[in-house]
């Protein structure tokens, strides 16, 4: 095996749960050129991966082709020695935008399953499968007939100066003696965002009962939410949202003693920096198989008999109730919280 090409255009957390397989990848074929096709905005979860030879931006925008057609051809030129083409192409994505990407770039092609049935029997019949198959572990299933050195070792965003140095977490303080807690109020959809007033109430609780630094966290899009906690906790916290840099939220996280999150793509960056999570679920369910893989983690859920409501959230509740997310309490979350930490 000489040249391999893994896409998973998004999104975050995706692209995230991606970084086992490439590892896994890397130690079966460690004389393999590696390559990873993904959205320009999450570029930054393979930069500094030093298991990567390159990383392809894709733009996905609909006026994007032209732009991605000089990619392709970058990418043809670039195999130029490999004979024009990848020996094995891994689509984790599997829809039309990949397959137009991967045509034409190798002819042995595996594609990550969808188990759309089993989404439509979790979200319309609420049937649970007796067993939780992470999606990790979905990412590896097309290649079981490949010699995979299989670990258990989590996810991984690496920082520029663990790439220089070789080894994964070597920047890691000592989250022992850290008395900052992350919180993470924002998510994609509504129905995954536990109400900004009990992320207030919990940062006034961990502020001024316990002496904790509360330090608000997210992407471009959760500015809004943080402020408002921010506003309704009556605290200081420290505010490092609204960063287009994941390296930059990495950073912040490091320095955290645990995170306090919805199901977004900022629970999957703290597992890969082995934060110990306390995840809120409301719409959704960990039998999807995007629980925090690999890390010390509790998740917070009220079971509803209309959960989950869809397997990737909506905007509203089409119950009007949000029971689910409303359901949690703010004690339940300190509890969870202290079990952890």
């Amino acid at each position: 095996m000489r040249s391999i090409l893994v896409i998973r255009l998004s999104s975050l957390g995706d692209c995230i749960l991606a970084t086992p397989l490439v590892r896994q990848l890397q130690r079966t074929y460690p004389h393999a050129r590696i390559d990873v096709a993904v959205a320009e905005r999450f570029a930054g979860v393979w930069k500094n991966n030093p298991r990567v030879r390159h990383v392809w931006p894709i733009a996905t925008t609909a006026s994007a082709e032209p732009e991605n057609d000089e990619i392709k051809i970058e990418m043809l030129e670039s195999l130029a020695d490999l004979d024009g083409s990848y020996d094995l192409i891994v689509d984790l994505q599997r829809n039309l935008r990949s397959a137009s990407l991967r045509h034409g770039l190798g002819d042995v092609v595996v594609c990550a399953p969808k188990h759309r049935l089993e989404k439509l029997a979790l979200v319309w019949l609420k049937k649970r499968p007796s067993v939780i198959t992470p999606i990790v572990a979905r990412y590896r299933s097309p290649l079981e007939h490949h010699p995979l050195v299989w670990d258990t070792e989590g996810c991984e965003v690496w920082l520029s100066e663990e790439r220089e140095q070789g080894v994964y977490l070597s920047a890691q303080p000592s989250r022992g003696t850290s008395q900052r807690i992350a919180m993470a109020p924002g998510a994609h959809h509504a129905t995954k965002r536990w109400p900004v007033a009990r992320f207030a109430q919990l940062a006034q609780e961990l502020s001024c009962g316990h002496g904790k630094e509360i330090v608000l966290v997210g992407g471009p899009a959760d500015v809004d939410i943080c402020s408002a906690v921010a506003e309704a906790s009556g605290v200081g916290v420290v505010r490092a949202d609204g960063s287009t840099s994941i390296e930059a939220t990495v950073r912040i996280l490091d320095t955290c003693q645990a995170i306090v999150t919805n199901d977004s793509g900022v629970m999957h960056l703290a597992s890969a920096r082995q934060i110990p999570i306390i995840a809120i679920f409301g719409s959704t369910v960990k039998e999807l198989g995007f629980a925090p893989y690999a890390v010390p983690s509790r998740i917070v859920e009220h079971d509803v008999a209309c959960r989950p409501c869809s397997h990737i959230g909506r905007a509203t509740c089409p119950k009007g109730h949000f029971a689910c997310m409303v359901g949690i309490s703010v004690e339940r979350v300190m509890s969870a919280l202290s079990e952890l930490i």
